[in-house]
């Protein structure tokens, strides 16, 4: 089934799936750690890992719309509904369901269960902006809350008027940038993770998918376009700290997209032993997303009742190794099910002439 799966997709674009989970993974096994424990690279991790997730957010967008864009079917919106619920809802469920178990048994975080509703409604990113992170639990699940808020936005959207969905795209770039703006001179905290001045990230993968359609035969052209507005907004976004709080993210996305751009351009046909190895890691991101901070936490919790002292790459390869394979296990007897029960349904009244996913 993953097999079936895998061989729809995108090597390229799953690889730089790879890098993102590959940073935020870096970066928690790192939180472990002293510092001066830790080489240049486990630093490095340490330091800039946690914008992994940044990553994420261009690459959905480019792909729901995408899907939006190009479909032709009649009833695309439920398409683009269905293929979200049954591919992010299961195992999005089953985690914070196994993370209320486990703060039970463990007395980890005990005192937020009551709270426990705000990850379950993906509401998140929202009450971590109101009330800080200490006052949510699993707040790793703040990024989901800021994309299912897109694709809620851009499903809507699309079905209201397709016709003016790059319009659309424009002001959910513009908007949520400006709102950023004023909330840092405000000097409110937590911005970060408040989904309505986080969506321009996923409007400008959405932005590029668009151009990638309305530029063919001039890819390498909308290439350097991409390069140059990189530099433009990390050059902006490093004039100053209202500057850098506002655009720094902006550069993350239009870097993210520059190589969106490149893979799906010049990499695509040519993917390579591997880099479909290294992609197969993205194909199960979702699953290592959710799951591998509980898998961080017990393997130190266990080293930590054996008085065993391993070093950084150790306890990071040991850690992926057990989620990777528990990644596999759940592709195969639960998330790929679910998947394929979305697709069964969505094409129960319509034949499919979209585009796959």
């Amino acid at each position: 089934m993953a097999n079936a799966h895998f061989s729809k997709r995108s090597v390229p674009l799953d690889c730089i799936r790879t890098l993102a989970i590959t940073l935020v993974f870096g970066f928690h096994v790192a939180i472990f750690y002293d510092r001066a424990d830790l080489d240049a690279v486990a630093r490095f991790f340490l330091r800039f890992g946690f914008y992994g997730v940044d990553i994420f957010f261009p690459l959905s967008g480019f792909l729901i719309t995408r899907f939006l864009l190009r479909s032709t079917r009649p009833d695309f919106v439920k398409a683009f509904f269905l293929r979200r619920v049954f591919r992010i809802l299961p195992l999005y469920l089953a985690a914070i369901t196994l993370y209320a178990a486990a703060a039970i048994v463990t007395g980890y975080e005990q005192e937020l269960l009551s709270r426990i509703w705000i990850p379950y409604l993906f509401l998140t990113g929202w009450f971590v902006f109101l009330d800080g992170v200490e006052t949510v639990p699993y707040t790793i699940t703040w990024s989901l809350s800021v994309e299912e808020f897109a694709y809620i936005l851009f499903g809507i959207l699309a079905w209201i008027n397709r016709a003016r969905f790059p319009l659309f795209i424009i002001v959910l770039i513009i908007a949520p940038t400006v709102l950023r703006y004023y909330l840092n001179t405000q000097g409110l905290d937590k911005i970060y993770y408040f989904p309505p001045a986080r969506i321009d990230a996923i409007a400008i993968g959405g932005l590029t998918a668009l151009f990638l359609d309305r530029w063919r035969g001039r890819e390498n052209a909308l290439i350097g376009v991409y390069l140059g507005l990189s530099a433009l907004f990390w050059a902006v976004g490093f004039t100053d700290i209202l500057m850098r709080q506002t655009f720094f993210f902006t550069a993350i996305a239009f870097s993210t997209c520059a190589v969106i751009l490149i893979s799906e351009v010049w990499l695509r046909g040519a993917p390579g032993v591997v880099s479909t190895e290294l992609a197969r890691v993205g194909f199960y991101s979702y699953f290592l997303y959710l799951f591998h901070y509980f898998i961080i936490f017990g393997v130190n919790a266990v080293l930590g009742k054996l008085d065993i002292a391993l070093g950084y790459w150790t306890v990071l390869g040991l850690c992926f190794a057990i989620t990777y394979a528990a990644a596999i296990l759940s592709y195969k007897v639960f998330e790929g099910p679910m998947i394929d029960l979305g697709r069964k349904l969505e094409h129960q009244r319509a034949p499919a002439k979209g585009v796959p996913e």
